[in-house]
């Protein structure tokens, strides 16, 4: 339960109340970027001993992103997909969801750990970054449907 202090703090100090959902899910993205990087430096540097704790920590905090991010995206997915085609919408990117996660691990078997987690930090990035883009836009598209719809 600690996304709406989050997003109320988002809310309150950093953006508008409507894209407070869009700024708190760019955050937990980046958080968990800068998390699974702890990894990939601590197997990538010699010098620097990979200890157990840091590891730890860095993957608590993954879990945690993962589960501050659950009540975002259903936010977001309310926001921005019709109630109308929100099954068939998420059984669409069911497929390509699998492939990845299917080469992610295949990936564990023939690279090295520490490419892997800098793999993972950096599609961490990338959604971060294209999640940023969802501050930006002027309008909702499930809003855009609905004005659209009420027009007819």
């Amino acid at each position: 339960m600690i996304y709406p202090p989050v997003q109320s703090f988002f809310s309150t100090y950093l953006v508008s109340k409507e894209k407070a959902p869009e700024l708190c899910a760019s955050f937990v993205y980046l958080a968990a970027a800068v998390s699974m990087a702890v990894p990939a430096f601590c197997l990538s540097h010699k010098a620097f001993e990979a200890t157990f704790v840091s590891v730890i920590v860095s993957f608590m905090v993954v879990e945690c992103c993962v589960g501050l991010f659950m009540p975002v995206a259903g936010t977001l997915r309310s926001k921005y997909v019709p109630d109308a085609l929100q099954g068939a919408i998420l059984n669409i990117f069911r497929l390509p969801l699998n492939a990845v996660v299917v080469s992610g691990t295949y990936a564990t078997d023939v690279l090295e750990a520490s490419l892997v987690f800098k793999l993972v930090s950096g599609c961490f990035l990338a959604a971060a970054l294209l999640q940023s883009t969802f501050l930006f836009e002027s309008k909702p598209a499930a809003e855009v449907a609905t004005s659209t719809k009420k027009k007819d």
